[in-house]
């Protein structure tokens, strides 16, 4: 719910249908390019049912992949799930006889996860964690006089307290070799709890008027293990109500209305939160005191290791709400069949949580001693970030769509299908006046602007007090106001989005299908985009230690030491420099040119091939940019090469990002003949865009390397899988009652009945984005590494120590960007196949029991997962962990009543 995804899917056994549309759809569909379509089952006359418990256990799977070059022993893994389906009328003697009336279904479905997950990190050795750098070949420098540390060795009573406290929460080394790259193997304890329940009930009130309503829950818990007391919790709940009436108004015209519910609650954060206030206990001074939804640590990033503490991410508190009113009205007259109808909605979206609530630390190679882990030993942070609390967000919006869509059978062969959809969602508006946008009436690449009517004014909803319950000030240098100049929206409606559809099929022969199509769809936004503009009051600020400023340390992140820089009132954090999450305040909404052709031939009575063309094209689209202020590169503080010194970075949503994709694909179908079905397909594809998502998404970062130059991030999309095919086989063995052999006598009732499964993938790797690990350009969010002219990244022989040609990226010179592109490098694929073999035991009638054996990557191949892709890490290049299981094998028993 807001972030593009169901909610709640129940089982299958309690599915009549559950449809994928993609391509170019009817205009009765919108919001998005692709849809799912859930029908659940409906009770009968009869009463009918199944109970099912499917298990997997360690001691039946493979040993996950040794990577680090001993034979791991089996890592406790156990799976269970369980539920049942019953359906049949509603029957209470003497009260209620529900026969071809009244019908229900109930469905409950349990799901227990606990297993571990091997990951290799990279950590620092044992003498250095005591300040002892004497391995390394390079010079460790004292900041505080630029000679040599005798010995590369630190005096114990330099070390930082808070540091040494700190290696309580990081790991040592516990692999057997010398080398700093991956050399710490974690175990981690995953745990996952699911219980979800459906109910429904069908009413057929007479031959003109039915009526199904349905409700459903479900509770869910995942805990995911990190390095060390880091690992995360994702606490989930969810209620969903349907009620739906269609109608016989006459023989050609039927109504059917549908009111819809949702409930969503979902609690992201750490394994910490509301337990231990470990920033506090060990040590570090914060400006503002850490909520107990925050508790935890720092999040801390050292060069060239695995960083450790809390995910800065967390927490995100989520309670969202949404009702949907439907009305379709279908009408049949002569060769048309039209349709049209509404759709409303009322969303309710709440958040609470921020970035950064209990800061994060970076330490790189170029502040204080040259090697980042001896900053760290010093406690000398290369950066700080902070939020001053959680940010709160209560948003709404009222949203309308309607359509029209004529199927007009032209002639017996040939059928055209147009419509046109209308669709109207506005801004979001916070009830909580906490939004913050950026007015912004100058946004060119240069140096500083001296006219201060050119600068940026922060504009926040409502009239009155800008400051009305923040816990931070702006520096005086930055306008603001709050005097109703943008209304309750801040951003501009769209009221432009006529999406038109069009599609024809045309059949030569009967064995001949010939489709094509193309429509305009709608990409609508999602609350948590903008839930970023209620951050802004609780904003975060960062501070930025060079060489000769070292003014940052744990027990004075923010140097309140050397005096606030801002006159406010005591106890108030200021932001001198804070970052601004903004919109474009006359953004539109983005859409997508879908097209397609398609030509299916039928091969026999069971068997037909397709060939298909997909294509697209993305306008408008989403992304992060610095909207207004990036700085020019170079080695000089930001501030004085920013266009608007008095602010950091402007991380503004902007219609700037486009696709482009193109597909060609080959289908098979068999369907059921002999025992046997197959559906195989392959897809050859491409696809292009200057960013592939407003979040970020695999090596995608947040924000484009240089905002003044989109097109340098024109590339592979990170999803683009330039080949992939997957079949699927059902197999009736030909033995026993009814089949063709040995289908008499008791040997028959024992080999017979048995049934073989198979799915077999095939896929490309996806692209990946090399990073520099550093912000070369010094422009406060960046960059990628150089190229090195003449050298490919491509190995002839990838191996999973060196997947790609490390040599051919280098560090870019201080003070510029990286001219590496995005998506220059392609992962692993994936080689997996899934079998299965099932019985059913029939005893009388309908009623059996099904066994099912199942083994998922039956092969056991190793598909390796992304290798590291960060050119300052001692792992660049190199891959550490599997992204899928190792085999695993799976028992089920369903009882079929």
């Amino acid at each position: 719910m807001n972030f593009n995804s169901y909610i709640f899917l129940p089982s299958i056994d309690a599915l009549q249908e559950f449809k994928v549309v993609t391509g170019v759809y009817s205009a009765e569909f919108g919001r998005e390019l692709g849809q799912v379509s859930v029908t659940t089952k409906s009770g009968t006359n009869a009463y009918h049912g199944a109970v099912w418990e499917f298990l997997r256990d360690n001691k039946l799977d493979a040993l996950p992949y040794a990577f680090a070059g001993s034979v791991p022993t089996s890592a406790p893994f156990k799976w269970n799930q369980f539920g049942f389906t019953l359906g049949g009328p509603v029957q209470i003697p003497k009260v209620i006889n529900g026969k071809d009336k009244l019908f229900f279904m109930a469905n409950y479905e349990g799901f227990r996860l606990r297993n571990q997950r091997q990951t290799l990190y990279s950590v620092p050795s044992v003498a250095m964690r005591s300040g002892n750098f004497s391995e390394l070949s390079a010079t460790i420098r004292d900041p505080l006089t630029n000679a040599p540390f005798a010995g590369n060795i630190i005096p114990a009573a330099r070390l930082n307290p808070v540091s040494r406290a700190l290696l309580d929460y990081y790991p040592l080394p516990n692999q057997p070799t010398s080398s700093l790259a991956n050399n710490y193997l974690a175990v981690n304890q995953n745990r996952t709890d699911k219980d979800q329940f459906t109910s429904r009930v069908d009413f057929v009130q007479n031959a003109k008027s039915s009526w199904y309503g349905r409700y459903s829950w479900t509770h869910e818990s995942a805990f995911t293990g990190g390095l060390r007391l880091n690992g995360s919790i994702v606490a989930t709940r969810a209620q969903q109500a349907v009620i739906d009436n269609a109608r016989i108004l006459t023989p050609t015209l039927v109504n059917e209305l549908r009111v819809g519910y949702n409930r969503f609650f979902n609690h992201a954060g750490g394994e910490l939160n509301n337990v231990l206030d470990a920033t506090t206990q060990v040590g570090i001074r914060l400006p503002t005191q850490v909520p107990p939804d925050a508790w935890g640590l720092p999040e801390i990033g050292i060069a060239g290791f695995s960083g450790f503490g809390d995910d800065s991410n967390s927490p995100f508190i989520n309670r969202n709400e949404n009702w949907q009113f439907i009305d379709n009205v279908s009408w049949t007259r002569g060769s048309h069949f039209v349709k049209f109808g509404a759709e409303l909605r009322l969303d309710h979206y709440n958040q609470d949580g921020n970035q950064f609530a209990r800061g994060s630390a970076g330490f790189n190679n170029n502040i204080a001693t040259g090697y980042g882990f001896a900053d760290f030993m010093l406690g000398y942070l290369g950066t700080w970030s902070d939020a001053s609390g959680l940010a709160v967000a209560r948003l709404r919006a009222f949203s309308q769509a309607y359509y029209i869509s004529d199927t007009w059978k032209v002639r017996p062969k040939v059928t055209i299908t147009a419509g046109l959809r209308y669709e109207f969602t506005p801004p979001w508006t916070d009830v909580a006046g906490r939004q913050i946008v950026a007015y912004i009436p100058l946004n060119t690449p240069q140096p500083q602007v001296a006219d201060l009517s050119l600068h940026p004014v922060l504009v926040r909803t409502g009239t009155g007090d800008f400051y009305e319950d923040a816990g931070i000030r702006f520096s005086p240098d930055i306008q603001v106001a709050r005097d109703g100049r943008l209304g309750d929206r801040l951003i501009q409606a769209d009221y432009t989005n006529f999406a038109p559809r069009l599609g024809i099929a045309w059949s030569p022969t009967p064995r001949w299908v010939v489709r094509a199509g193309a429509g305009r769809f709608y990409v609508q936004d999602i609350g948590n985009i903008v839930f970023d503009k209620s951050r802004n009051l609780q904003g975060r600020l960062t501070v930025q230690s060079t060489t000769s400023n070292l003014i940052s340390t744990w027990q004075d992140p923010f140097n309140f030491a050397g005096g606030n820089p801002c006159n406010t009132p005591a106890g108030v954090l200021c932001v001198v420099r804070p970052l601004v999450l903004t919109d474009n305040i006359d953004r539109k909404t983005p859409y997508v040119y879908q097209y397609e052709t398609s030509v299916q031939r039928q091969l026999t009575n069971t068997t037909a091939v397709e060939v298909s063309y997909l294509g697209s094209q993305g306008h408008r689209l989403q992304r992060w940019i610095n909207l207004a202020n990036q700085p020019v590169p170079g080695t000089t503080p930001i501030a004085s090469r920013s266009p608007f010194p008095e602010f950091g970075l402007f991380q503004g949503a902007s219609n700037v990002g486009y696709s482009n994709y193109n597909s060609l694909g080959v289908k098979l179908t068999r369907r059921y003949a002999s025992g046997l079905t197959i559906l195989g397909s392959y897809t050859l594809s491409k696809s292009i865009d200057n960013g592939s998502g407003i979040r970020t998404l695999g090596t995608d970062p947040l924000n484009p390397q240089d905002s003044y130059c989109l097109s340098c991030e024109r590339g592979l999309s990170v999803f683009d899988q330039r080949h992939r095919f997957v079949t699927s086989a059902v197999y009736d063995l030909p033995f026993g009652p009814g089949r063709k052999y040995l289908n008499q006598g008791a040997l028959s009732k024992v080999i017979g009945g048995w049934k073989l499964t198979s799915i077999v993938t095939l896929a490309s790797g996806f692209p990946l984005t090399i990073a520099a690990g550093e912000d070369t350009a010094n422009i406060g969010n960046c960059c990628r590494p150089n190229r090195v002219p003449g050298v490919s990244p491509k190995l002839d022989h990838p191996t999973i120590s060196q997947w790609f040609n490390t040599a051919a990226f280098s560090r870019a010179p201080n003070g510029t960007f990286g001219n590496s592109g995005r998506s220059v490098v392609i992962g692993p694929g994936i080689v997996n196949w899934d079998f299965s073999t099932s019985k059913d035991f029939h005893f009388t009638g309908q009623h059996y029991l099904q066994f099912r054996f199942e083994a998922f990557n039956f092969l056991n191949h190793p598909n390796w997962g992304d290798p590291n892709t960060t050119l300052s890490s001692v792992a660049f290049g190199r891959i550490n962990s599997t992204r899928t299981d190792m085999r695993q094998l799976q028992f089920g028993l369903k009882l079929v009543f």
